[in-house]
């Protein structure tokens, strides 16, 4: 995206800095006011010991046990994202959610248990709802086609956060995400969102964000009703197989820049609501176009790729003062085992858990016995 492409998206969503930034009715001195003003709002609260050292929690099938979470903690988190699923058929498409057959930990009593645990275990929660879509998993290209469509679409995904949106409440969680990568809903719909953050601030009274997907963040409308600018910091970096450090810290400047306005124009920090790297070659690439799945099996894991990117991740990020933090993507209960772990994205086990844990204060050997430990 360039420079022009992401002030004209700022400006359609009517944030009057970004004009400034263009030249357009504001002196050099008032610019300059405005400008540090915005910066100052983005920044405040956000000291090194307030960063959110977040991982983003994969929903088990079956009850956790009181202690899963410890882990998570001792690797220097402070922050877990709790994830409870819903999913739409685009043939039928009412949101369906809370249901006997899915997983333990996507439905609302498992949700309840799983922040209980969280706390326990001295984390602080982010309850991020997910959309699975039907034929074609990631929600980001989904768009409902008929105008009826469209109402029983928005109808049902409005249940499905304020059902959430209740749970938040009574247990006190501290933030709530209103929805993770609906984007192309999001683009065509921004009043109702409006409409939809203000029923959940109705509720809930924690901090509110949405999730963003990477290419998409700069043309969200309605950035002004939430508290921080989610993203989903999925940036294609590098497409070598391994790419050097130098390459990987330079490759995240253009992308550093554009944030930077974001923040200034919104006067909000940018919270990564997912960040991650898978532990193959490319890993720091066009993430979506790895093989995943079964078309995953065989291929060598290259544990310093998922590293390397971790680490240049931190060094470009974690010191500004904008930054709110993040979560990384993903961790699972207890130690995960099987080859499919070799080439997840989890860091648990890999050299990657000690970047993050190295990072987030913690201590990468304190989560698993050695026995379980991949080899570097």
């Amino acid at each position: 995206m360039t420079a022009r492409r992401l002030t004209l998206a700022l400006s359609a969503c009517g944030l009057t800095l970004a004009l400034s930034l263009a030249g357009c009715g504001s002196g050099g001195a008032e610019r300059d006011a405005i400008l540090s003003g915005r910066l100052a709002v983005a920044a405040a609260n956000i000291e090194p010991e307030q960063k959110i050292r977040g991982l983003s929690f994969s929903a088990p099938r079956r009850e956790l046990a009181p202690d899963a979470l410890v882990p998570a903690a001792l690797a220097g988190a402070n922050w877990v994202a709790v994830v409870p699923y819903a999913f739409v058929d685009p043939a039928q498409p009412r949101v369906a959610f809370d249901r006997e057959r899915q997983f333990w930990g996507e439905r609302s009593n498992g949700v309840a248990k799983t922040i209980e645990y969280a706390r326990a275990s001295g984390l602080s929660v982010l309850l991020k709802p997910h959309l699975w879509v039907r034929g074609q998993g990631w929600p980001g290209e989904y768009e409902p086609e008929t105008e009826e469509d469209w109402e029983t679409f928005l109808s049902g995904y409005r249940e499905y956060i304020l059902r959430f949106a209740q749970v938040a409440d009574s247990m006190d969680v501290e933030m709530m995400s209103v929805g993770t990568e609906v984007d192309l809903v999001a683009l065509a719909r921004p009043d109702y969102w409006r409409a939809l953050i203000e029923e959940v601030r109705a509720i809930y009274g924690g901090r509110l964000t949405y999730a963003a997907n990477w290419d998409k963040y700069a043309f969200i409308e309605f950035w002004d009703a939430l508290d921080l600018v989610g993203v989903d910091a999925y940036f294609p970096l590098a497409r070598d197989a391994t790419p050097d450090m130098e390459t990987l810290v330079e490759a995240w400047q253009p992308w550093s820049e554009e944030l930077r306005e974001v923040a200034i124009a919104t006067g909000k920090p940018i919270l990564f609501a997912e960040y991650g790297y898978r532990s193959v070659d490319g890993a720091a690439g066009r993430q979506w176009e790895l093989p995943e799945g079964r078309r995953a099996r065989g291929v060598p894991a290259n544990y310093e790729a998922q590293s390397a990117a971790y680490e240049a991740l931190f060094r470009v990020w974690w010191n500004r003062p904008w930054f709110a933090g993040g979560f990384a993507w993903k961790w699972y209960a207890g130690s995960p085992a099987g080859d499919w772990i070799a080439t997840d994205y989890s860091p648990q086990g890999k050299p990657a858990e000690t970047v993050i844990a190295s990072w987030y204060g913690g201590d990468a050997s304190a989560g698993l016995p050695p026995a379980l430990r991949l080899p570097d």
